[in-house]
C-alpha cells in the first residue's frame, strides 16, 4: 500500500546560503555570484521502498543572465553542499546521484544551449557519459513556479523525473549496489 505523507517545512534543514522566505517555502541562494545552498530532508529514506517527492521549485526570472540551477540529490551524508558555480551544489560530493535542473550552457561541460535535465553521479557534472545525457526541457527561468516529482522504484531500479505532471527522463540504475555500496538508508 502507498503511504502518503505531507511534509512541514519543518522537516528539512538547512545549508549554505539557504533561508526560509514563507511557511512552506525556502531561498536556496539569492542573487549574487557563487551563492551556493541546499536543504535536506531530516530523516534518511529507505531505497528498499519505493520512494516519490513532489516538490515546487521556481528557477528564477532571468533567462539570458540567470545563474547554473539546481540539483536534486541522494547522498549517504545529509547537509553537505558540494563546489558552487557550475558544480550546481553538487560536484565534488560522492558517492551520489543528483538530477540536475541546468539553466545555463557550460561549454566545457558539455552542455547544450538549452536548458536540461541530466542524472549526474558522484558529483560528477560534466555530461561526458550516457547515463549523464541532458535532456532538453522548455526554459524554466520564467518567475513561476514548477512542479517537480522525482520517483524510485526498488523492484525495476528506475528513478524517473516529471516536471508539471509530465514525465521528462528516467533511468534505470542500481542505486543501493551500484552507487552506494549496499547501503539502503540515504538523504
Amino acid at each position: 500500500a502507498a503511504f502518503t505523507q505531507r511534509l512541514t517545512i519543518d522537516d528539512f534543514t538547512m545549508s549554505g546560503d539557504t533561508y526560509k522566505t514563507e511557511d512552506f517555502c525556502y531561498r536556496l541562494t539569492d542573487e549574487e555570484d557563487y551563492s551556493s545552498g541546499s536543504i535536506w530532508y531530516r530523516q534518511p529514506v529507505s531505497l528498499a521502498e519505493p520512494f516519490g517527492i513532489e516538490l515546487s521549485v521556481l528557477l528564477g526570472c532571468q533567462d539570458e543572465s540567470g545563474a547554473d540551477g539546481m540539483v536534486f540529490m541522494f547522498a549517504s551524508q545529509p547537509n553537505r553542499t558540494g563546489y558552487r558555480g557550475e558544480g550546481i551544489g553538487f560536484a565534488g560530493l560522492a558517492p551520489s546521484l543528483g538530477i540536475e535542473i541546468d539553466t545555463w550552457r557550460n561549454y566545457h561541460l558539455n552542455d547544450p544551449a538549452e536548458d536540461h535535465i541530466a542524472f549526474l553521479i558522484n558529483g560528477q557534472v560534466g555530461h561526458f557519459s550516457e547515463s549523464a545525457k541532458p535532456v532538453i526541457i522548455p526554459n524554466l527561468e520564467d518567475c513561476k513556479r514548477h512542479k517537480l516529482a522525482v520517483r524510485w522504484d526498488p523492484s525495476s531500479k528506475i528513478v524517473s523525473v516529471e516536471i508539471d505532471g509530465k514525465e521528462i527522463t528516467s533511468m534505470q540504475i542500481d542505486l543501493i549496489n551500484g552507487i552506494f555500496n549496499g547501503k539502503t538508508e540515504l538523504y
